[in-house]
């Protein structure tokens, strides 16, 4: 009797312990547990957003350590000092409604509201700025919140975040001609959803995988001209080159990117990503990515 109760108490035993490797196999397998992934960045610093910036969807570098910041609720430009952490100015530019990008051109600031509005606010810093609004074939059924200057080509550049103007299969990059007005319904550049960069290490080799990529913003990296567009919904940053190759998807830590909703570089190269305020303070992070090896199989 003895030996049997003993037996079962060792199977029971050996049952616990093999239940408890299950589990610490699974926590320590970076496969099983997305926390364990190896963060391919650094975040240098962080500006912790007034509450009035707690919405903030847009920025853009403007000189002097200073960014142009727009909020998703008010029709408001911010100008955040980066070496004083304070707004320094706010310019009211129209009535509320849902602001997402802003691309500084010189003395015009360019505000993207997500139903395809592309408002420009001329002389923006003085006081007699004038505001006009400009409509694109971009709606609400696009959900538009990305914008840059893309100074080398002296055009701006935007994504959708939802639906593509001209297809489901990919997001196109669109340019706005700052001579004419004018946005080509045809993309210059176009994000494949079925690209094998989106597909997961599990997945890989499977054949008809789609993964879906929610673009927040767009930047353009001014050292090598490489195109970063940002997604808030799943946090991640895809860097992509002229040619429209897609060269690397960084997955950031919703610990650190709550919702990353806004991406811009300074004329050095330093990167700047915004976060709204969700489940904490809004902010700014100065990002440092790994540099290795962009290409992918």
């Amino acid at each position: 009797m003895r030996m049997k109760e003993n037996t079962i108490s060792a199977l029971i035993i050996f049952g616990v312990l093999a239940l408890v490797g299950a589990l610490w196999f699974a926590y320590q397998n970076p496969a099983l547990n997305p926390r364990l992934e190896i963060e391919t960045y650094t975040i240098i610093r962080k500006w912790e957003m007034p509450e009035s910036l707690d919405e903030i969807s847009g920025i853009s570098y403007i000189s002097e350590d200073k960014v142009a910041c727009v909020q998703d609720e008010e029709g408001i430009i911010y100008i955040y000092n980066l070496n004083t952490d304070l707004v320094d100015k706010k310019i009211n530019f129209a009535k509320a409604g849902d602001y997402e990008g802003v691309a500084i051109v010189d003395s015009t600031a360019y505000v993207l509201e997500s139903n395809g509005v592309l408002h420009l606010v001329e002389r923006y810093m003085d006081s007699t700025f004038t505001t006009r609004g400009i409509k694109t074939p971009f709606s609400g059924k696009n959900n538009m919140e990305s914008l840059t200057y893309d100074k080398a080509n002296n055009r701006l550049l935007l994504v959708p975040k939802n639906k593509d103007l001209n297809s489901k299969s990919y997001k196109g990059i669109y340019v706005f001609n700052l001579e004419n007005h004018k946005i080509d319904e045809k993309p210059i550049l176009k994000i494949s959803m079925t690209d094998s960069i989106f597909l997961s290490k599990r997945n890989k080799g499977k054949k008809g995988e789609t993964k879906d990529f929610y673009p927040s913003d767009i930047a353009i990296n001014p050292l090598d001209g490489n195109i970063y567009v940002l997604e808030g919904k799943n946090p991640r940053l895809l860097i992509m080159d002229v040619n429209g190759k897609l060269l690397r998807l960084h997955k950031l830590n919703p610990k650190s990117f709550r919702q990353p909703e806004g991406i811009t570089f300074s004329p050095d190269g330093t990167l700047y990503i915004s976060n709204e305020g969700k489940k904490g303070l809004a902010n700014i992070l100065e990002v440092e990515l790994e540099q290795h090896d962009t290409n992918h199989n």
